[in-house]
């Protein structure tokens, strides 16, 4: 029998299912293209801020390295550098002069060479290290005197070494500590290199005038040493290393303070085996 209520519900249902499919057809459209819209506005907001992490972290590097160079081209040290090679001209001690301005324009060439490289070879190190404290014991005419030992198993070794580190502290213990002493005391510098537990340690020891602590302002927060502990603290960010730099007192036998020490620990690195950068300094 013709039921024509029966056509109308028919009817009613199959445009509820194409309503219906409709509907869950555009839901799932727009949900795929905001997941699409959100995904590519979270990568070029990561890309920006990494490209803004890049350029900061190059910035605060070149900021680093042009402290660094303003710390060993210190103006009283070039000033006082200027003024000892004039008095040995006044007085006629031209030997001394030659020598003293062969030396201290051979540093300087050297810290301009060396101020747009993040590694020099130990055996550049060294050198100019000689070269800092012969300049200052020409200057303070004597009054202390330095050893530089190297394990031998360093000896012709192609070891890398960060520059720029070294010689603030030893202008720290040379200013602030050995000049202290009373003229009739000798002044005494030692610096041991050698390789430890995969590691490479520059220990320093002077006799200086010991502080009432170590982390005196004038041991241990010159602008110099400041400076060279946050080179360290950057290339152990950028290479994921692990320098550190630490000092103390000196004691006798009678626990007597007689000194100070001051350690530096690099990574072995060598031309071979340079450390693989992070990601972000690239």
């Amino acid at each position: 029998m013709y039921n024509p209520f029966g056509e109308s519900v028919l009817l009613h249902d199959g445009l509820c299912f194409l309503l219906n499919g409709k509907a869950l057809y555009w839901a799932v459209f727009l949900i795929v293209t905001g997941a699409v819209g959100l995904f590519f506005w979270w990568r070029e907001r990561r890309l920006r801020k990494k490209i803004q992490a890049k350029m900061s972290a190059q910035r605060s590097w070149a900021a680093l390295e042009l402290h660094a160079l303003q710390s060993q081209m210190d103006p009283h040290f070039i000033f006082n550098s200027l003024n000892a090679i004039h008095s040995y001209i006044l007085s006629a001690r031209t030997e001394q002069a030659s020598s003293y301005l062969t030396r201290f324009s051979r540093l300087m060439r050297m810290t301009i060479e060396n101020s747009g490289r993040e590694w020099i070879s130990l055996q550049e190190e060294i050198e100019g290290l000689e070269l800092y404290l012969q300049l200052e014991q020409l200057r303070f005419e004597g009054q202390f005197e330095y050893s530089l030992q190297l394990q031998p198993a360093l000896q012709g070794t192609q070891i890398l070494v960060p520059p720029f580190i070294v010689q603030p502290y030893l202008q720290n213990a040379i200013w602030h500590r050995l000049l202290q002493k009373t003229p009739d005391k000798k002044g005494r510098l030692r610096i041991e290199i050698g390789r430890k537990e995969n590691e490479l340690y520059i220990r320093l020891e002077d006799n200086g005038m010991p502080r009432q602590s170590v982390f005196h302002s004038y041991q241990q927060k010159t602008s110099g040493t400041r400076v060279a502990a946050e080179r360290l603290l950057w290339l152990n960010a950028r290479y994921h290393t692990h320098a550190t730099i630490s000092s103390g007192h000196l004691y006798d036998q009678h626990h007597k303070r007689t000194g100070t020490y001051t350690i530096i620990h690099l990574p072995d690195v060598t031309a071979a085996s340079l450390p693989q950068e992070e990601e972000i300094f690239k």
